[in-house]
């Protein structure tokens, strides 16, 4: 039996050593790398989650600035016409009421400023000097979407020219909203006050500021998308996969009963069925002084629905429409019998019956964009007017 050398022995030890090196650096090193991959997703995904948020400020804005115009020009048009008040129609004037009224609540006019802090908590991970720039950009973005929202409360040029205790007495302590010469009077009062006509000149102060927030966030956000190499495609996907986890809903995930998420002052039901058909039930709980409990207005409509795409189409029935009230959750002072039944015949009247179907394109199909979650158990429909989002009810 040959015997090692020392020599040989000295060989074997020097490899027995690289290969534990090379193993532990291959170990680490691959560890590394995976950390640094996680990492540069992790960033990318906040960075989309980033971008995504600023875009919608920038919506946010845009339809600010829209209603900021539409009101102007209602506005406008009330005091040109002002010496024929009554010639201007209801809406019209209540519109223009609207317009004047601070701190009119309108979910969609409001800054969701949530991920602004977690931005903010996660910046600690951003290294390189692109990311730096990335920072910096949004970080404007930010402190311009702050100072907008100071201005809007604080700078004089946005201030109606009601205050919060005009609007009170208006709403709660006169009869303004529900009598006709009152609610005229205060339209000429209010025409003939020089803050209103301040407020209604002062517009173009108004649209400077949200039009200059609105151009220096597009281009800050812009930057940052050609910064990351992120493209419409890849925000259209992270708010699909991480914001709605949805898709567009086929005929089969429609066919069922909904249910619509609304406030607790009215119900919508729908039943898609099978065959095309679907039966759309709207409860409208009504409270009154001349009575305890809720009187329920009920509109039922009828009439086919069909998918094309990613669209959903109805098509009411204007002949099967059926209007009805249901008084079974009321009671009432045998005095107050006749003011019941005035309210009654005028819920059921033919002018409000018209008026509710002004609001539905009778006859003629009405498109919806669709999405509905992974558990097929969340329908959203998105229209010219806005979204409803629907639960389905269990059978």
């Amino acid at each position: 039996m040959s015997k090692f050398s020392s020599s040989d022995l000295a060989k074997q030890l020097l490899i027995t050593i690289l290969a534990t090196v090379i193993s532990i650096l291959l170990t680490f090193g691959v560890s590394h790398l995976i950390n640094k991959k996680h990492e540069a997703e992790e960033r990318r995904q906040v960075s989309m989650m980033v971008i995504h948020d600023i875009d919608q400020t920038i919506n946010t804005i845009r339809e600010i600035l829209k209603t900021e115009e539409s009101g102007w020009e209602n506005a406008r048009y009330v005091l040109d016409h002002k010496e024929n008040i009554r010639s201007i129609s209801k809406d019209t004037l209540i519109s223009f009421i609207n317009y004047l009224i601070p701190n009119l609540l309108n979910p969609d006019l409001r800054f969701d400023r949530s991920n602004e802090s977690i931005f903010n908590s996660s910046q600690d991970s951003w290294s390189t000097l692109d990311d730096m720039t990335f920072i910096k950009n949004v970080q404007k973005c930010y402190d311009l979407r702050s100072m907008l929202i100071d201005q809007m409360t604080d700078w004089v040029y946005f201030r109606k020219p009601l205050t919060d205790e005009e609007t009170y007495k208006i709403v709660m302590a006169s009869d303004a909203l529900f009598d006709e010469g009152s609610f005229y009077k205060l339209c000429s009062d209010k025409l003939s006050d020089i803050r209103t006509k301040i407020y209604i000149d002062y517009v173009e102060m108004r649209k400077y500021l949200y039009n200059y927030v609105l151009d220096k966030c597009i281009e800050l956000n812009e930057s940052n998308k050609f910064l990351m190499n992120i493209t419409d495609k890849d925000l259209k996907e992270f708010e699909e996969r991480n914001i709605k986890n949805v898709h567009n809903a086929t005929a089969k995930e429609v066919t069922g009963c909904w249910t619509a998420l609304s406030a607790d002052n009215y119900t919508i039901d729908v039943i898609f069925k099978e065959d095309h058909t679907f039966e759309y039930t709207i409860n409208n709980p009504l409270s009154g002084s001349v009575f305890s409990g809720k009187l329920v207005q009920k509109s039922f409509i009828p009439g086919k629905w069909e998918v094309k795409k990613d669209s959903l189409y109805l098509i009411p029935n204007k002949d099967a429409i059926i209007f009805d009230i249901d008084q079974s959750g009321i009671t009432f002072k045998e005095e107050m019998a006749d003011s019941v039944k005035s309210i009654i015949k005028s819920l059921l009247s033919e002018e409000v019956k018209e008026d509710i179907k002004k609001q539905i394109s009778l006859n003629k199909a009405v498109s919806y964009a669709t999405n509905i979650d992974a558990s097929g158990k969340k329908l959203e429909l998105s229209g010219k007017n806005g979204s409803l989002h629907f639960i389905r009810k269990e059978n």
